[in-house]
């Protein structure tokens, strides 16, 4: 017998969720998890933004080369070891922990980034920023996928890292209002306003449940039964959805504890996770190593090599794309589910080597021949760039990783895909500025031929999961690509079938022992 879709289950709750208290309440811890990127954005922003306000060049000697690949760089390194410190707070102490720390440190580097009395001082701010970034980027990803509604689940994970764009346009539009702002105030006043993202974050997730999974996994079941019920079904303890969501959690936790204790070594134990493991670290790599890197934290020497050299424009090119990238991430986010990762992965990866492709050419245009018109025509193109990018690259790595890890790897995996990202990133952020003044636009070949590399990976490696609840998508790397949605279905089907079975076996028992007794 196939078993049933979720989405034809009753569920006491309203079919908009906006209608639904419970469901309200389920969306905004949710929104809570989303925020946990917006210091990272409004990073990104800021970096560039500052880089054109005249204050911040005159107050720290006008950072290039070198130093500024290790002003750029230095908010990542941290969270090459953070990041398996939030897995240990996330697997132990629950996902929550990981978020509240991380979101503590992450407030206390934007004060010392905004209150710098020198280079070093900002630096430091910014190495406290990423190691509190960190622990949020491993327990918010796996809280947001283990509280969802699963009728609302891929939704909200789409939109996760598309809250990244909120930072950035905040970001953005405080950096051309520090243009007018006199003496160092025109660049501390953005820089202090970062605090808001940890802020929000600590007073939504300090009334977020704690996930079902985490407390199943250490005994609390009636816990979890309570939080399943009041979030996904106003309460109702008979609702058939969360009795469904219930048995698939408890059969798929059951599964995972047959197996050996769970480490890091048993990425390479199973074909399924080894096939897990390089889709995590193609994907953690891939997120500032498809071109969008050199864009993002160096928009600013990128513009000037193209002809725009005016802080206001600049600031105000800045702020654009990050409202472009906005709303590209938000409508991507909300339709995930009707677009289908593959489908995005392609238009996106093949779109943005397209527009990439024709910034290279106007940029050696504009560097050969001094022709203005093809450097402003470049810009544009960026912005079609930065919409291909925004399309697979914002919604789909964090949340795509979290889902096709099993609970007990899913927070090791995101610790790796948070360090090798953090790694990439590092090295990614000191290159660039020192590769982009030697060679200037000869360096956007390297990204073109990364992306021609990322087709041939996303073809091979990335497994479609629409229209699938969590404990399905955690299956479907241990069966083939062709048809392996369907066995993924029918195992958990299985896996069910066979707890109920056990639970029955254990009652009939008990029951004759009574009658002997």
């Amino acid at each position: 017998m196939t078993k049933a879709h979720f989405l034809d289950i009753p569920n006491n709750t309203a079919a908009a969720w906006w209608k639904d208290p419970g469901l309200r309440k389920n969306v905004f811890h949710c929104l809570g998890c989303c925020f946990c990127v917006f210091y990272l954005g409004y990073d990104q922003s800021l970096l560039t933004g500052l880089q054109a306000v005249p204050q911040w060049n005159a107050f720290f000697g006008s950072p290039s080369g070198n130093k500024l690949g290790l002003i750029a760089a230095s908010i990542f390194l941290p969270s090459i070891v953070t990041a398996f410190i939030g897995d240990y707070i996330a697997y132990r102490h629950g996902r929550r922990w990981a978020i509240w720390i991380g979101s503590i440190l992450i407030f206390i580097g934007a004060l010392v980034n905004a209150l710098a009395t020198n280079l070093g001082m900002f630096i430091g701010g910014r190495v406290i920023l990423g190691s509190g970034g960190a622990l949020t980027k491993v327990g918010a990803p796996s809280l947001l996928q283990e509280i969802a509604h699963p009728r609302l689940r891929p939704s909200m994970a789409g939109l996760y890292y598309g809250f990244y764009y909120t930072g950035s346009l905040t970001s953005a539009c405080l950096c051309i209002a520090g243009l007018y702002i006199p003496g160092n105030w025109g660049w501390r006043f953005p820089a202090i306003v970062q605090i808001l993202g940890p802020s929000i974050v600590l007073a939504i997730t300090v009334t977020a449940p704690e996930s079902p999974r985490f407390l199943i996994k250490m005994g609390k079941n009636e816990q979890a039964m309570r939080v399943l019920t009041k979030y996904h079904a106003n309460g109702a303890t008979n609702d058939p959805l969360v009795q469904w969501e219930y048995e698939e959690i408890v059969a798929a936790l059951h599964e995972e504890e047959l197996r050996p204790k769970s480490s890091y070594m048993d990425f390479f134990r199973t074909r399924g996770n080894r096939l897990r493991l390089a889709a995590v670290i193609s994907l953690s790599f891939g997120t500032n190593w498809v071109g969008n890197g050199l864009v993002s934290y160096y928009l600013s020497p990128v513009l000037k090599s193209v002809g725009v050299t005016q802080p206001v424009q600049i600031t105000g090119i800045n702020a654009g794309l990050a409202f472009w990238n906005l709303c590209v991430a938000v409508i991507t986010g909300l339709n995930i589910d009707r677009f289908g990762r593959r489908p995005l992965a392609f238009t996106s990866i093949g779109g943005m080597f397209c527009s990439y492709a024709i910034v290279m050419a106007l940029s050696a245009a504009f560097a050969q021949h001094h022709n203005q018109s093809a450097g402003l025509a470049a810009i544009p193109f960026l912005f079609l760039f930065y919409g291909f990018y925004t399309l697979f690259w914002t919604p789909v790595p964090y949340p795509y990783s979290a889902e096709i890890l099993p609970y007990s790897l899913r927070s090791k995996g995101l610790a790796i895909f948070t360090s090798v990202q953090n790694i990439a990133n590092a090295f990614n952020q000191f290159v660039n500025p020192i590769a982009l003044k030697a060679i200037a636009w000869r360096y956007y070949a390297v990204y073109l031929a990364v992306l021609a590399v990322y087709f041939v990976i996303a073809f091979v490696l990335y497994r479609e999961s629409k229209n699938l609840t969590l404990e399905e998508i955690s299956v479907l790397y241990d069966y083939p690509l062709r048809g392996g949605r369907e066995q993924a279905r029918q195992a958990l089907q299985r896996q069910v079938a066979h707890e109920a079975s056990d639970k029955h076996g254990d009652a009939k028992g008990d029951f004759e022992h009574a009658e002997r007794v």
